[in-house]
């Protein structure tokens, strides 16, 4: 297969010539069409403080955690401004009604522009906010993880957490644009910066050779070099949007991109959230992968390549130690399964993917258990 080819099911797709440099487009959308632009401006703030300045009514939901490093430099009053504890307990809908009552407060109408400043979480409760007050509002995304910039920024798919399952309550909504200013990328920890590499890992085993081979390039430990992610952030986002704007509502292909994500969501669950998201996709993957040479869909060789990708950045004794006693309920919550069978996103080669259907049994149960203490 051409380099810059990958398939997904019967659908085959091709990256843009220079994939990784193309560094504002468009992303077509059926509620309305958004732009993703790259600014490296040293003053993350300058393109912020533009937006919140040009209608005094306009908002800010930002971080706190970031909010606490910006205050000084922020140009709107302190009552426009509301903080998130950016926590998966947060993600909620009281969260969502509490920035519903603010804006109501403010007398925020359809005229004004909400700005949400953060990662996944504050744009998932930005998000739900922008769908639903005033049947939609116009917001703006900028995202400030690595997680958001490279994968969630874009796609319009939002969902909020409920009864101890995550991402129970969701819709689809879209900002009218977003900005990826890079240099936000220096207020992370190493392990925020590992748990956006894993969404990166999942989109360029999706993607292909060109972009398995240029993640490939990438060396662990990270170092201060934050311009090693331009190519990596714009590669991942390429290859979703060749997705997302062949199915946006994940009616089908779509749902690849929770590759990972099935197992990953009840390994954040199982650790009360202690691993982070991407990383738990990261070792969402090795078990998938496994599960996937089990059934000699995928080459042992190709799985222990992968492997070595992705165990490069999870913490193995938190995955190895995990209670797994509540895992089949975890599962049985899962959106993608259906009655007693679990969908799963499995792979046969590098930018080859499939969906199959695998019944909910103590068997399953008892080879991802094997799985998990085997292979971490």
């Amino acid at each position: 297969m051409n380099k810059s080819l990958f398939k997904i099911e019967d659908h085959t797709f091709s990256l843009p010539k220079n994939f990784s440099s193309i560094d504002m487009f468009t992303v077509r959308s059926l509620h309305q069409n958004y732009t993703v632009e790259w600014n490296e401006n040293n003053d993350v703030l300058q393109a912020i403080n533009k937006i919140l300045t040009e209608n005094n009514r306009n908002t800010l939901l930002i971080d706190k955690n970031l909010y606490k490093i910006y205050e000084q430099n922020i140009q709107i009053p302190h009552e426009k401004i509301f903080q998130i504890d950016a926590v998966e307990t947060n993600k909620t809908i009281h969260t969502v009604l509490k920035v519903i009552e603010f804006l109501e407060k403010q007398e925020f109408s359809k005229s004004e522009t909400l700005v949400v400043v953060g990662g996944g979480i504050t744009q998932d409760i930005g998000a739900f906010v922008g769908a639903c007050y005033k049947r939609g509002i116009n917001w703006i995304f900028f995202p400030t993880t690595l997680l958001a910039m490279c994968d969630s920024c874009i796609g319009g798919k939002t969902g909020i957490n409920h009864n101890e399952a995550k991402n129970q309550l969701g819709l689809f909504s879209a900002p009218s644009k977003i900005i990826i200013n890079p240099n936000f990328l220096k207020t992370l920890t190493s392990q925020e910066l590992y748990s956006g590499l894993g969404e990166i890992l999942k989109l360029s085993i999706t993607g292909g050779h060109a972009t398995f081979s240029l993640y490939s390039e990438l060396k662990i430990p990270l170092t201060n070099d934050y311009s090693v992610y331009k190519k990596l952030i714009l590669s991942a986002l390429h290859v979703k949007k060749e997705i997302i704007e062949e199915d946006e509502f994940e009616k089908n292909i779509r749902k690849s991109l929770n590759y990972g994500h099935t197992l990953g969501h009840a390994l954040e669950i199982l650790s009360d959230y202690k691993i982070p998201h991407g990383q738990a996709v990261a070792a969402g993957i090795v078990i998938a992968n496994k599960l996937a040479c089990n059934r000699k869909m995928l080459d042992l060789a190709l799985y222990k390549e992968i492997k070595k990708s992705s165990v490069s950045l999870v913490e193995i004794s938190q995955i190895r130690h995990l209670p797994l006693l509540h895992l089949e309920s975890l599962l049985k919550k899962d959106k993608k399964t259906m009655g007693q069978s679990l969908t799963l996103v499995l792979i046969r080669d590098i930018g080859i993917t499939t969906f199959i259907q695998i019944p909910l049994t103590k068997d399953l149960l008892d080879e991802i258990a094997h799985i998990i203490k085997e292979e971490f």
